[in-house]
Parts: structure tokens; sequence; C-alpha cells
């Protein structure tokens, strides 16, 4: 996909009426579908480094879309989030997600999940050994478990399809887009108590004149530096509130190409208590672990890091939890090619934040500045569709108990008079327990 517009003609044509939208990964080809399909007057643009190839978390994401989590918010979101994918052609395969325990209180936690479940409306079912293991046969030893909930309604989703999907939709509903590095902001006011705006965006092909547009940051691993959060220097940052998205890196590996499974599709399988997941890919089977020590990353050009030597280990014990685990490549490779593509062992970095929430909303002190960031696939559509709302909207309608309450879960500025280090380190202490660990609500 080429950029259909210039930075030029944009600033040759000003106008309050625009929405620029910098990040074009799910989040931010999500909040362009959701805005074009609005009967309104703005101009949208959607902004990103690459509209050839998602260099962000978006481009390599797992794609297990598991509706329950421990937050009300984060399921209500993955719930709306499933209701938008389903209707996407081949953005996403209802094959269900498998949990599995192996001691009395990893099955006392299944079973208090699978009553959440139900009082969510989820369909879910505690299950043998033995069916789980006809589930997913390849990857499931059913003498090294004790029992397996499974939620019949997950399945996994195709991050590019679905991206690739909305981006084109919203062009043909008059969306422009802009391929080049948006590298910081122009600011005009915004000291001590007065209300700043973005007065221009930074590229490496030159400044965009904004005019009083809105601006949207969907920029995922790259949202805090972006902002200026990243440092000390008040005056660096576009927002006095912090911006607590922190890069982690995290291991995924493949097994060598094998012919398609035949019969039904295996679920999604998680093994909690080692927080070890794995899915069949098609033409190979992949896991990934969150079973070591969270590692912070400044993010570079991608979302693939470097790989630490340390993961060739978190592998090793990940692997060993599985019943086909020795087919797994356990050793990574540092060096220029990119494992991801090679399906390799590869460092994929995604976004923590200290409650495991996204930050959506506006930003009370730039009167034109929005986020939407830190959102898994698994929320994604769910999240853009509502702040799309929120942001036409502009606060004059009224809205239901139920996306209030979303909404203040998930506002920019709940960090506030926090210490970044304090935040930092409570967004780290997320990573382990990423799926299950309870979240503020």
């Amino acid at each position: 996909m080429e950029s259909t517009v210039s930075i030029s003609n944009i600033n040759a044509n000003p106008s309050s009426q625009r929405i620029f939208i910098v990040g074009g990964g799910i989040v931010g080809a999500a909040l362009a579908f959701y805005l074009s399909k609005a009967n309104s007057d703005h101009h949208i643009v959607l902004l990103d480094r690459s509209l050839q190839k998602l260099l962000g978390s978006t481009g390599h994401a797992p794609g297990f879309v598991g509706q329950l989590n421990e937050s009300p918010v984060l399921t209500r979101l993955a719930q709306h989030t499933v209701a938008e994918y389903v209707s996407i052609p081949g953005g996403f395969n209802t094959v269900g997600g498998l949990e599995l325990a192996s001691t009395p209180a990893g099955a006392q936690t299944l079973q208090s999940r699978c009553e959440k479940a139900h009082a969510a409306g989820l369909s879910a079912e505690m299950i043998t050994p033995k069916d789980a293991a006809a589930l997913a046969p390849d990857f499931i030893d059913p003498e090294t478990v004790t029992t397996g909930l499974h939620f019949p309604s997950d399945g996994t989703a195709n991050a590019q399809v679905i991206t690739s999907y909305f981006t084109q939709e919203a062009r043909a509903r008059g969306v422009d887009l802009l391929e080049t590095t948006v590298t910081g902001f122009a600011k005009k006011g915004g000291n001590d108590q007065k209300t700043g705006e973005i007065a221009a965006l930074h590229t490496a092909n030159g400044d965009i004149n904004l005019a009083g547009s809105t601006v949207i940051l969907a920029t995922g691993i790259w949202t805090s530096s972006l902002a200026g959060c990243h440092t000390h220097e008040t005056e660096a940052s576009i927002t006095k509130f912090p911006v607590p998205i922190i890069p982690v890196a995290h291991p995924y590996t493949f097994t060598a190409p094998r012919p398609a499974r035949t019969g039904e599709p295996y679920p999604f399988v998680r093994w909690p208590e080692h927080h070890v997941y794995a899915r069949d890919h098609g033409d190979r089977d992949g896991l990934g672990s969150y079973d070591h020590v969270p590692l912070e990353l400044d993010p570079g050009h991608t979302a693939i890091g470097a790989w630490p030597s340390s993961f060739d280990q978190v592998l090793s014990e990940a692997t060993s939890h599985l019943k086909n685990g020795k087919h797994f490549l356990a050793q990574g490779r540092d060096d220029d090619s990119d494992p991801f593509e090679a399906r390799e062992p590869f460092n994929g970095i995604f976004s923590v934040t200290p409650d495991n929430l996204p930050l959506a909303g506006r930003v009370s002190d730039v009167s034109n500045l929005w986020l939407c960031a830190a959102i898994w696939v698994t929320t994604a559509a769910g999240t853009a569709k509502l702040i799309a709302r929120e942001v036409l909207r502009g606060g004059q309608d009224d809205i239901s108990a139920g996306d209030e309450e979303v909404l203040k879960s998930l506002d920019p500025e709940r960090f506030q008079g926090i210490e970044a280090e304090v935040l930092t380190t409570q967004a780290l202490e997320r990573y382990n327990n990423i799926y299950n660990k309870e979240t503020t609500s």
C-alpha cells in the first residue's frame, strides 16, 4: 500500500476537521476504519513509517484471542473485539482456547475461571485430561495434567489480515495514507496551569502543520519515547502525565515445517502454572513463554529485538511441558537476519503497563491529543471502536454506563502523581502473569 497524500498537500490545505492517526498497526488501522464509517466531515490521515510491512507488535503477534480476563474491562473489550473480527474474511478462526492444570491449586484456579466465564456470558467447560489431550494430541500428554478448561468461542486472529482489511476499507471511505516517520511534536502553550496544543508533527520528511487538528497516538511500544515521557525532563514531554507503556522482551519459537494436520484444528493451549502457551500455525507449531525475569527494552526500528542468550534456557524449559516439545527450535541467533520471517526463535517486543490495561482516551492537558496504545490484538477492535466514537462524540452525547466504566479504567491520566520508577517496576511485575494476574478494573 502506498501513500495517497503528501506533506506539502496537507500543509497547503489546513483544516481543523482533520484527524491524524500516528501508527498503522492493528489499532491505528481499526481507528481509521471506525472513524471513516461515521457520518462526519472529518478528513482522516493515517501515518506510519512503513505502509508495506508491519514493523510493530502487530506484525508478529501470536494471535490468541482469549476473551476471559481477571479484569472485567478487558473481558468486555475482548468480547466486543471478537464480535468485530468474526465478520472479517480470513481474520478470525474460532479454534477455541484450552487451559491446563497439573496441581490441585492450578485446578482450583481453572474452576474459578470457569465460573467467572459463565458470569460474563462466555461458554466454558471443565474437561478431563483425556478430553483435553484429544483436542491437541501432539501438544498434551494426559498423564501430565489433572484437568482442563475449554473456551469454545475463543480463537486465533490473523492480525496482518485484519489490519490490511481495516486499512483498505478505511482507504475506500476516503482515509488518506502517508508513509513517513514521525519523530516528535511541536507544542504550544501548556506551561503551568494552561492547556497546551500540538501545533505540528515533526517527521523525517518535514513538519506537518496541524492547525487545530486532532492527533491520536496509536504507536504501541514507541509511545512513551515518542511522547518524551521516558525522560525526567518535563519540558521534553508533551504531557505532564506519566505514560508508563513499558516495552519488554518476549521469546517465541517454532517447530520445523510439517504437513498440515487433518481433522479439527487445535485450540490455542496454555499452561498457566508454567507461563507457557502454544498454537498450531498450520504448517508448523509455535510456542512462547513468560517464565523469565522481565526484560525492559528500548525498541529500535522494529518490534523484534536482539536475542538474549538467556532465552535459550527459557525455551528449553518451556518445551519440556509439551508432548512434542523436542520438535521446537530452542536456540536463538543474534545476527542480521529476520528470525520471525525465517520462523526461528525470536524476541518479540510488546508493551506492559502497571495495571495491564491500555492507555486510551483524551489527554486533558493537550487539547488535541488522544492516546490509544498498549493494546493487544485481543482487545484492539473493541478499544479502537470505543475511542473512535469518543473522538467524534466530543463529550456531547450520553454514553452507556458500561462504556463510561471502561473509559474511566483506560484513562491515560490514571497514574498521575506516581513516580516513573515505581510505575516501571509495577509494569514489569505484571509480565510473568500477563494472562491471569488480577488487575484493577
